[in-house]
């Protein structure tokens, strides 16, 4: 793909996702998403084969845009202690912005459209595992500071999964079920326990 191609593409996927949020992925057509880009529905096909090509795609696109906005916060961050603190609560932000943008867009479909649309959330959520695991295994193995505790790749992949699934569960309890948690206390105290358990 030539850059020009690239944002032609990448003009088609914001277009989407504009559309997405105003009508829901299921009303939208290869009509009007080429009528968004001022294109016609002719050239949108050297790009995609069709509308749910496009949907996947967008995915796509969150999924890396996520990955990238913590992978930037967690290179900031010079301590082991930083980059897993600056891990959690950037993932907590991301995803509080995104589900904002899944709740306008779910909110615009009936029982069939949340079903059919389910496996593209469903891959989704795998792509974001899959990445932001590499995010926090590439914190564990290069941080500055070498632990008393040394971990094997797989032990890294299991404390890895374990801060994951851990801060995917404290933003649900907190923003989805109301918990009086504050935030940043629980996402410092999740961060003091694995540097501590690392060094002891």
């Amino acid at each position: 793909m030539t850059s020009q191609d690239d944002i032609i593409y990448q003009g088609v996927l914001q277009a989407a996702l504009r559309l997405y949020r105003k009508s829901g992925p299921t009303k939208v057509t290869m009509d009007n998403v080429a009528k968004a880009t001022g294109r016609s529905r002719s050239s949108l096909y050297y790009y995609f084969k069709n509308r749910d090509e496009i949907f996947q795609a967008v995915l796509e696109r969150i999924a890396e845009d996520v990955a990238t906005e913590i992978r930037i916060a967690v290179t900031a961050a010079v301590s082991l202690h930083d980059k897993i603190y600056a891990y959690c609560s950037t993932k907590i932000k991301t995803t509080q912005e995104w589900k904002r943008v899944f709740s306008t867009m779910e909110q615009t479909m009936d029982a069939d459209e949340k079903s059919k649309n389910s496996k593209g959330m469903d891959a989704l959520h795998k792509k974001l595992i899959y990445l932001e695991m590499a995010i926090l295994t590439d914190a564990l193995s290069a941080h500055s500071i070498q632990p008393a505790r040394m971990l094997s790749n797989g032990e890294q992949d299991v404390l890895a999964f374990i801060i994951s699934c851990g801060i995917r569960g404290i933003r649900r309890e907190i923003y989805d079920n109301n918990d009086p948690h504050d935030e940043k206390a629980t996402v410092q105290l999740l961060s003091n326990m694995v540097t501590k358990w690392l060094r002891d």
